[in-house]
């Protein structure tokens, strides 16, 4: 055997031993129980209570609950599709309906809502998800 093919054969035996060794070794994480708990709980929370930025338009505002209660019910029959929802900010129950991820959507929706004047585009932080399938 040459003195060539026994330095391959050393190498290649060389080689094989170093890659078994390093697909061998782990890299293992310690994490703090704290950091664990607080990513869980987290987790748990958003998927509990998913909420997105969006736009509402909003219909109508009144200091009596029950106006704006039977407004959410006229604008229902006429647009049972579109989320209708009532915000309490006080002294105010306000009407707002939709759920559109852009200002021009909501604009856009307000051009084709009949039967209520003075309508306008409401910035909204706590979007559920479905609002926007339902559409």
């Amino acid at each position: 055997m040459s003195h060539n093919k026994i330095n391959l054969g050393l190498a290649l035996v060389l080689l094989l031993w170093l890659c078994t060794g390093v697909q061998a070794q782990g890299v293992q994480l310690q994490e703090e129980p704290g950091v664990s708990e607080m990513v869980h709980n987290w987790l748990a929370n958003n998927r509990a209570n998913p909420k997105m930025e969006g736009w509402r338009v909003q219909i109508m505002a009144s200091t009596d609950r029950r106006q704006v209660d039977d407004g959410r019910n006229r604008f229902r029959l006429g647009y049972p599709e579109v989320a209708a929802a009532v915000i309490q900010e006080q002294p105010y129950y306000k009407l707002r309906v939709g759920a559109f991820r852009t200002r021009q959507e909501a604009l856009a929706f307000i051009q084709t809502l009949e039967g209520w004047p003075g309508a306008y585009p409401a910035k909204d932080n706590n979007i559920h998800p479905r609002d926007f399938l339902e559409q």
